[in-house]
């Protein structure tokens, strides 16, 4: 192969792992959800535009979504139907104070109040920390994200329960679950001659915990049986490099045996969507954490509701998404059963609740979800060697060297080639200069020098492009694996492989670089020069040498400490193969046959 063909395919290589981040600069991302049909369980997505008359939950979405404050009591829609009539809201006698109920095990620690029958005030996960060292925590005041609980009453006014004060019979007011216990808080409120019921379940080996909603005499308050349940804006970013956080951050819905994707790329209000059919959970996400509702028991009758919005801060655009199970209330004996996830995208995690929330992971974009068959069986090779070896530095550093042990053959047969077609570059020459006037001879005999010699001129090159999907499943993995998040290298330099390795901030900001000195990516970007050298074969492709590395050098400045180590150890076993190759490799035939065609024609010049 060529120098041309190896500068083709790092180009490739360069455009696929940077598109994603091209498309989010123009905006140019497609629509997350694409309009299916003919389904077998008739699933159906429609795009609900603004209507003179439109459906009562769509409408009051709609609300929600415009102004939340007008939304939540309806009052200014009763009175301008009637004066005198009294809202469903100023006649619920709720508790007169808020009551907070501190919930705890060892992964996580709820704070959960009595405001709104079970809003969440805290939920730290007590394992995971924050690039400023405090816990991670899911639910943020700044952008008020937490779980939604709203209907038509039979009047047809929209009721938000938010804001209600639900009475509660708890008598503790801090509980430690340990492994295989659980604890029951029951929230309850009277409505117009009918309770609602809202019952928390939490465990005490589990992120997640259960919500069973009932209602009793539903008739005499529900529009049609119908209520929403979900979850409102999203999740806060817990990453220092908040754009890329942000850059995963998109809502979805499994229904139908598939996954549907909705996702803002840009500021302002989506056009919101109302996905037919039962889901079996909905779900936002961001680079390392998960919110998701899955369906146990509810009649799904009406599919779910997106919407979102991005909101222009400096450097990015922050994502809020609200998400709606439309509700069909039939479960009057048992209530309805939803299960709130709120923990760590984690492969082990999801996989254990066979529900396919693992199909998360490595699924942000199509290239993602094209090498995801790759990604995902690397991440618990990586987790074995984690056993043997607790520094997950030194586990890339040996995961490197086995990735260059399995792939050795396919380079050694590459190097070989380009070597073999080296040695006959010189009578390439000569037939080129010979039948430069005849282009079919040309090309016959040069089939004929290939023949003769045992040469494959794609030798060189498939064994390289064979080696492509498994390169860009590791920058995947690399770059967003949540066992990395965290993990210690060397105390003082590299102490979080999922950041990059930081030594100093610089005073100013460098275009496209940035202000931030990171020392793997110039280490990365000076062994892609010592590998371009020991490779180059044509000196007119010398700027290459140089531009190349540099163009990855702006590109991976910003990235995970852990990708750029491997990439960097990479480059380093590469030379040494390369250096060991082409010391038991015979030297080129010296290019005499060239060298007398050069002077022929300086002859002709003269």
């Amino acid at each position: 192969m060529d120098k041309k063909s190896i500068i083709a395919l790092v180009l490739i290589s360069v455009i696929i792992l940077t598109l994603p981040y091209y498309q989010e600069l123009i905006g140019g991302k497609k629509p997350a959800v694409k309009p299916t049909e003919n389904r077998a369980d008739s699933v159906r997505i429609e795009n609900k535009k603004v209507k003179k008359e439109p459906e009562p939950q769509v409408a009051a979405k709609k609300a929600v979504i415009t102004k939340e404050a007008q939304a939540v009591s309806g009052e200014a829609r009763a009175k301008q139907k009637n004066p005198a009539q009294t809202n469903l809201l100023e006649t619920i006698r709720g508790d007169s104070t808020e009551n907070l109920i501190t919930i705890e095990n060892d992964e996580i620690l709820v704070e959960i109040s009595n405001r709104g029958g079970g809003s969440l005030k805290k939920y730290i996960l007590k394992k995971y920390s924050k690039y400023d060292t405090t816990l991670v925590s899911m639910i943020d005041p700044q952008i008020k994200n937490n779980l939604h609980l709203s209907f038509q009453d039979t009047e047809g006014d929209y009721v938000n329960t938010d804001r209600i004060l639900f009475h509660t019979e708890a008598s503790k007011r801090h509980v430690y679950l340990k492994e295989n216990e659980s604890y029951k808080i029951r929230y309850y409120v009277d409505i117009n001659g009918s309770r609602l019921e809202k019952t928390f379940i939490f465990f005490g080996d589990h992120y997640h915990f259960d919500v069973v909603v009932d209602f009793k005499n539903p008739t005499k308050i529900l529009l049609n049986n119908k209520y929403q349940f979900g979850w409102k804006n999203g999740l806060p970013s817990t990453e220092s490099y908040v754009a890329d956080d942000y850059n995963y951050n998109q809502a979805y819905v499994y229904m139908g045996d598939e996954l549907e994707n909705y996702s803002v790329s840009k500021e302002g209000n989506k056009e919101p969507e109302t996905l037919s059919g039962r889901a079996d959970w909905i779900a936002v996400r961001t680079k390392y954490f998960l919110a998701s509702i899955s369906n146990i028991n509810a009649d799904v009758s009406d599919g779910v509701f997106i919407s979102g919005r991005g909101e222009k801060r400096e450097g990015y655009v922050a994502r809020m998404y609200d998400l709606d199970y439309n509700i069909r209330f039939t479960n009057p004996a048992t209530g309805d059963t939803l299960r709130v996830y709120l923990g760590p995208l984690d492969h082990k995690i999801l996989k254990a609740y066979h529900n396919h929330q693992d199909e998360l992971i490595m699924n942000n974009g199509w290239y993602e979800r094209m090498f995801r068959f790759m990604s995902i069986p690397i991440i618990p090779i990586l987790e074995f060697l984690y056993k043997i070896i607790p520094n997950y530095g030194i586990v890339i550093i040996l995961f490197s060297i086995l990735v260059k042990i399995v792939v050795f053959p396919l380079t050694k047969k590459s190097y070989v080639s380009m070597r073999e077609m080296q040695k006959i570059n010189p009578l390439m020459a000569e037939l080129k200069e010979k039948y430069k006037g005849d282009p079919q001879r040309l090309n016959k005999e040069t089939m004929k020098l290939y023949k003769e010699h045992g040469v494959n001129p794609m030798g060189g090159c498939l064994p390289s492009l064979i080696q492509m999907p498994l390169l860009i499943a590791l920058f995947i993995v690399f770059r967003s694996t949540i066992q990395l998040r965290g993990a210690v290298f060397i105390p003082g330099w590299i102490t979080d492989l999922s950041r990059a390795d930081t030594l100093f901030t610089l005073p100013f900001s460098l275009p496209m670089y940035g202000n931030e000195f990171n020392l793997l990516p110039i280490l990365m970007a000076i062994t892609m020069i010592f590998q371009s050298k020991m490779t180059m074969q044509d000196p007119k492709q010398k700027a290459m040498v140089y531009l190349m590395p540099l163009f990855m050098l702006v590109l991976f400045n910003r990235f995970p400490s852990g990708l750029n180590l491997y990439y960097t150890m990479f480059n380093i076993l590469t030379i040494i193969q390369q250096t060991f190759i082409n010391k038991n490799s015979e030297p080129p035939a010296k290019p005499a046959l060239a060298e007398a065609t050069v002077k022929k024609q300086k002859r002709k010049r003269r």
